[in-house]
Order: structure tokens, then sequence, then C-alpha cells
């Protein structure tokens, strides 16, 4: 599609803009020379050009029966790792810019009039900058890949520090020469930045899993390049596509095993199936009662590994494989995917954009099936409701004569019904608990009210042994008594005001009427005093430290003795209001009735932290109490006032309330995992990938 002049115009300037910018902040951050940058300039230009004058991308049959171009390139296991980390970078710089270049976004789609524009295609994104340092390496001087992965990690902080800034002033521009935004319900919702999905390119992942096979493949003789010219340039592996009679073939072949397979007369949801019978032509005839499933190659199904159906076959059994040998899913949603496999097959060889549309029905009906069951124990039984309705989904897409989205499409409908509904009642169990996280919360709120008393008086710059004693001790007895009398008791007011009448028990006291008044009060003191700190459990050898001090102090007061420097005064006012934070977690326990609820918090009251938490209540999250195995939990609940998050898991029987603060560390840090944005799919063609590169 052609570009109008004034739009040309706005394109150059905005590469020269994005380029000098780009330069500018890596030449600020001094970690690679002038001609390093000048090739990451080049090479981000050169991605700005094609993205902006590249017309929709191709499909997976044409870059499968392509690979010889410079798009993909017959790589090593070093090239391979690189490509990763490339990817990866481009990941978490699209995470860290992720408001800002999701503008620049839909101001493109809208100059370059490409409604279909991919995210990951946008001329000034992240894959446009991993371009230009993949470009970088050799004026860096880096040769070997520990060199070039260790000047990506330099680099990588500089980038995410700084590239938000470069696309405020990318967008101010655009802005200013009137590029609107396009409407985003165009070009797809925006992914939710709480989702804390890891964001990856799956389709690259896809690509290099299909590059690795072919690089398997053996070397065609010259007399069968010749007698293949098509696929001569790939390496000298043959990749032809089937004739039209071979594929109609192939996919009678496959309707035979799928309705030999077929058992869905046969299942009852009380009874929990094994792999075997769900498409027995996958087994062995000596692997019955083996529940690990085949996958099925295109060597099976006599169909070349060089064809681009064979291609297809092999990388969507290596991602199926990739499902089946994760531990953390349930066995039961093993076999319903595994009932699908010649269903996604078949689709694999009519539809293309399987592997190239990360939003393909097939691929998002895989994905939900996960997502329904996120939270179930791994040994679930087919009959449980869930597992029951899934296969039932799964029997009703396998009994489709001419698979088409269409089916994919009511299949999701169905099975964001199934999720709705299982939210729906898992939402139920949150008032149950509530009770126990309003206990959680009162803590907090007691925390505040004793701080806030002891700062009061800690401005009035009293004894060191005093001020000592007040935060260290007096501040836990206060919260104490707030938890167990409230604020507005008798007991609460007497405890705040008792420092106030220790502080008046060590002024001078020259009038007898004065010393008189200070030995009757003096023991109702005192004896409220030990008695708090009894209470909160101090040792008798620092309760008589603490009371030796206040004699002195006492004493010096009715010989009107004025204190010593650095008792009486202090130099200068002690801080107020900053206090020491408590960086390691303490596990407890909060029970009301027989119903308990586990605990995650810092030992001493600390704020909530200032940004919103990288996750959304329903979201499902993996994360460590203890030391044991990750929990699987629901955010079912956000406390109003302290922002603390109560995980829910009823199908286990865990209740966590956790400090909102410990949540987002581990969320951000990657110590804690959102499952709910994961997409099962992509997951597997990622650690297909990985497991192939290691093999």
């Amino acid at each position: 599609m052609a570009i109008q002049s004034d739009s040309f115009q706005i394109l150059s300037n905005c590469r020269a803009l994005f380029l000098r910018h780009l330069g500018a902040l890596l030449q600020d951050s001094r970690l690679v020379s002038g001609n390093a940058i000048r090739a990451i300039q080049e090479g981000a230009g050169a991605y700005f050009d094609e993205m902006v004058s590249t017309g929709r991308r191709g499909s997976f049959a044409e870059e499968a029966h392509g690979l010889t171009s410079s798009r993909i390139t017959l790589v090593g296991e070093d090239d391979m790792e690189l490509g990763i980390r490339l990817d990866n970078l481009s990941a978490k710089l699209f995470e860290a810019t992720g408001g800002g270049l999701w503008k620049i976004h839909l101001r493109f789609i809208s100059l370059l009039r490409r409604p279909d524009l991919p995210k990951s295609d946008n001329p000034v994104g992240p894959k446009g900058i991993s371009q230009g340092l993949l470009a970088m390496f050799a004026a860096a001087g880096a040769g070997n890949i520990e060199q070039k992965l260790a000047l990506l990690d330099r680099i990588e902080g500089c980038l995410a520090q700084n590239l938000p800034t470069l696309y405020a002033e990318i967008n101010d521009f655009l802005d200013r020469g009137g590029v609107e935004t396009a409407q985003p319900t165009i070009v797809g919702a925006k992914e939710s930045p709480q989702a804390g999905r890891p964001a990856q390119n799956t389709e690259n992942s896809l690509l290099a899993l299909q590059q690795t096979l072919l690089a398997r493949l053996p070397v065609a003789p010259p007399s069968a390049a010749a007698a293949m010219p098509e696929a001569a340039g790939v390496g000298g592996a043959a990749a032809s596509l089937l004739s039209q009679a071979s594929l109609e073939r192939l996919l009678f072949r496959l309707n035979e095993l799928d309705r030999q397979g077929t058992f869905r007369q046969d299942f009852r949801p009380g009874t929990t199936p094994s792999n075997e019978s769900l498409i027995p032509e996958l087994f062995a005839a000596d692997a019955i009662g083996d529940a690990a499933p085949k996958i099925l190659k295109s060597a099976q199904l006599g169909i070349p590994a060089t064809a681009g159906e064979g291609l297809a076959i092999d990388t969507l059994g290596m991602i199926f494989e990739a499902i089946f040998n994760d531990p953390t899913l349930p066995d039961a949603l093993k076999a319903t995917i595994s009932s699908l496999q010649i269903t996604l097959l078949k689709v694999a060889m009519k539809d293309s954009t399987l592997f190239t549309d990360s939003r393909h029905p097939a691929r998002l009906v895989i994905d939900r099936m996960g997502q329904a069951v996120l939270g179930l124990p791994a040994d679930v039984p087919a009959r449980h409701p869930v597992c029951a309705r899934l296969f039932e989904i799964a029997g009703q897409l396998r009994s489709e004569q001419n698979i088409a989205n269409a089916a994919f499409t009511d299949a999701l409908a169905k099975l964001d019904a199934l999720i709705a509904s299982r939210n729906e009642a898992l939402s139920t169990a949150v008032e149950t608990y509530l009770p126990l996280l309003r206990q959680v919360d009162r803590g907090d709120e007691a925390g505040i009210a004793a701080r806030n008393a002891v700062d009061r008086i800690i401005e009035r710059n009293p004894p060191p042994a005093v001020r000592d004693f007040l935060n260290a001790t007096w501040r836990k007895v206060l919260q104490q008594i707030w938890l167990d009398h409230g604020p507005e008791s008798s007991q609460w007011a007497a405890h705040v005001t008792a420092i106030d009448d220790l502080l008046w028990t060590f002024q001078p006291k020259t009038d007898p009427e004065e010393r008189k008044n200070l030995a009757q009060r003096l023991p109702i003191i005192l004896k409220l005093l030990k008695t708090g700190m009894e209470q909160v459990g101090l040792s008798t050898q620092a309760q008589e430290t603490f009371l030796d001090d206040c004699f002195k102090l006492q004493t010096q007061a009715l010989r009107a003795v004025p204190s010593p420097a650095g008792e009486g005064a202090l130099p200068e006012l002690a801080p107020v209001g900053l206090h020491e934070k408590e960086g390691s977690p303490v596990s407890g326990r909060v029970q009301v009735g027989e119903l308990s609820m586990t605990t995650l918090d810092f030992s001493d009251y600390q704020s909530a932290p200032a940004p919103s938490l990288p996750a959304a209540i329903g979201d499902w999250l993996e994360l460590q109490v203890d030391a044991g195995k990750p929990l699987t939990v629901r955010l079912s609940y956000i406390s109003p006032g302290t922002r603390r998050a109560m995980l829910l898991n009823p199908d286990l029987g865990l209740a966590l309330a956790i400090h909102p603060a410990i949540l987002d560390r581990r969320l951000r840090s990657g110590e804690a995992r959102n499952l709910t944005a994961a997409s099962l799919f992509d997951d597997a063609a990622s650690r297909a990938l990985k497991n192939s590169a290691a093999s």
C-alpha cells in the first residue's frame, strides 16, 4: 500500500529522530564504542525501512517453502542461543515500554494504513533494536558467544531505563504531526500490563523449531537436488509440498485413525480413562497400561520429513510432546489434549496460519483448556466436573466432519463459559475467609496507631534510654493493647499516657507537694510499665535495666540536678517516622473456629508499595510460601485499606494472606508467576525449542 507524500515525510523525520536519540542514549551509557553505536543505528534503521515498506507477512507455508532466504538461515547452537537471548531481550523491553510503545503502534497503524500490523512489527520497537544489536557484535569486537551475551547483559539495563523516554518523544512527535491513534478495537485489545504475561515471540520460537528440524535432515545428494530444483536452496534438504492427491490421502488416513480411536460413547464421567483408550493407534501393543502417549511423527504416516506437511506434523508433534511431558499438568488434561492430536494435525494440513497466528482459534482452545484446570491437583480424576466438561467439548470438536475455525470458535465460547462458571464458584469462597483477612488487616491498623503514638512522644526528644524503649518494646505493647481492647478503650488511653507520665517523673521536683504527688503516682506508673513489658515477653534483665535507668533519672529530678549531657537532651532531634525495614518475610497462621489462613508478612508493620500489583483479582499465581514446592493459588481479594492480597485454592484447601510488598517483589523478580496470562501452546513451543537445542 502506497504511503501518502506527507506520511512519507513524517516517516522520514520519525526515523531520523528515533536513530538520533537511540545513538545519544547509547553514547551517554559509555557501554559501547562509536563504531558499535553506528552499527546498531544501521541495523535498527534497516529494520525500520523493512517494516514500513512491507505489506502483510507471509504464511507458514510460504515461510516453510522458502526457508532459503535471509529471513531464516541454518544456524549452529551458539547462534540459536544468541537468537533466543535477543528474543528474550526484545520481550523484556516490550514489557518495560508497554504503554508508550502501544500508543506508537496505534499511530503507525494509522500512518501506514495497516490494521493488520503486528505489535511485534512496530518500526521503532525492540525487535528493530535487537536487529541492530545483532549487527553490533563485529563492530564491538565481540567474537565468541560468551562475549556477545555479556555485552547484551550490560546494555539491557540501559535500554530498559531509557527507552520509555525515547518512545515518549516519538509519540509526541507523531502527535504533533497529526498522526492519530487507531481504535484499539480495530486491531484487537491491548494486553493488560498487569496481567504479568511473560512476553515472548512465539512465531520466532516456532520458526526456529522448524529450522532445527530442517537442519537435522540429511543433505540430499546432487542428483536429488537436481531432480528437485525448487528445494535445492534449503541446505540440500527437499522441501517440496505434497501433491493434492497425496494430501487428500493423508487427510483420509488421519480421519481413519481418528474414527478407529473413537471412544466418546464409552466415556463415563465417573471413571478415569487411560490415554491408550483415547487413540489406540498412538500406543504400542506392548505399552498397554503405560499412560505415556506416543506422538505422531511424519515417518509413521509415510510423509517425507522434508515436505512442508511433514515439517508441520513433526513441529506439532514436538509441541504435543512438550505438553505431555509437563509434570505440572493434570493427567486428565493431557488425556483430553491427546484426543485432539489428530484434529490439530488436520488443521495444520489445511491452515498454515496455525503456526504463525498466536490468536488462531485452535491454539486458543489448547490455551483455554489449560486455564480451565488451573489450581486443580495433578491427580484430579476425569469425573471432576471441569475435566468431564473439557472432554465433552473435545469430543464435539472431534465429531466435526470438516473441521474449521468456526468449530474452534464455538469451542472457545464453551470453554470461556466453563472458566467463568468456575470463577464464579471460586469467588464465593472469598466471603468465608474475609473474617480471617480482617483479623490480619487489624494488625496493620494496630501497628499504624502504635507507631503514630510512639512518634508523637519521640518528637519531644526523650532521654536515649526511653527512646530506645519506646521503639523496641512499648510500640509492641501498644499494638497488642489496640488489638485486645481497641483504640477507644480506657486501656489504650492509659498505656498511651503512661509514657507521658513517665517523662513527668523525670522533671525536677522541688516543691513538697510535687514530691508527694510523685510518690503517689510512681508505683502506678511503674506497675503499668512492668505489666506491659511482661505482656510482650521482655526478659527480666532487660526490664531491670530499663527501670534502673528510670530510677537514675527520677533521682536526679528529686535532687533538682540537671540531666547529664547526652541523657536529658540530644544534640539533634531523633528522626521521626523513619523506621528500619524488615526485609525477611515471616510465615504465620490465623484461625477463627475451624477455619485457618496462612500469612506471609513482615515482622514489623510496613506500608504497601506505591505501584499497583502486576496482577489482578481472578489471576492464578504460582509461588512458594515456605521451602516447599510452589503452590497454585487464585488472587481472590485485595483489602481496600491495606491492599493485602487474599490467595485461595479451595480445591487444595489453601488460603493465604500476603503483604502486598512481598507479592509485588516476588512477581516482579520472577519468584512468583502469573499463570492466567500464560499460553499453554506457546510455552510448549518454547520448551520444545529449548529441548531440541539441548539434544
